[in-house]
């Protein structure tokens, strides 16, 4: 009688332990399939050897998952276009609409390599054979 007591006890004491252990949440994935959407500053943008990325520091970003883009800065807004040119999502291509001819935006204008990402940064290069130019995106 004695052990079958313990043994109960044994019993009843695992079952609680088991009740009061934390459970293991693992978090969401903040990134979603789609690693473009979402909103976006540049943190490094390089032409061809040089550093343009400070005439991009007044513009924001913004990818939807429908391929709409728009771009805040400046005192203006535009509103572009972007989609994937391949099923595995490693080259895009912007299309863009309503900036003036001197903008540094037509910069975004050509296929771009997506060659790295995490939930907070997307690493660019282009595949413009007069123009090699790379450029980080940061989420915001």
């Amino acid at each position: 009688m004695k052990y079958i007591k313990i043994i109960g006890a044994f019993l009843l004491l695992a079952v609680l332990s088991s009740a009061c252990e934390k459970d293991n949440i693992t978090p969401a994935d903040s990134t979603t399939s789609d690693p473009l959407v979402g909103s976006w500053k540049v943190s490094s943008f390089v032409k061809d050897g040089v550093d343009l990325t400070n005439q991009f520091t007044n513009y924001n970003f913004t990818c939807a998952s429908n391929g709409a883009m728009t771009i805040q800065g400046n005192g203006s807004a535009y509103n572009w276009n972007w989609d994937w040119n391949d099923g595995n999502h490693s080259m895009c291509h912007f299309h863009i609409m309503g900036c003036g001819n001197n903008s540094i935006l037509w910069e975004f204008e050509d296929d771009w390599e997506l060659t790295n990402h995490d939930s907070t940064h997307c690493f660019f290069s282009n595949h413009n054979p007069n123009h090699h130019s790379t450029m980080t995106w940061i989420k915001i």
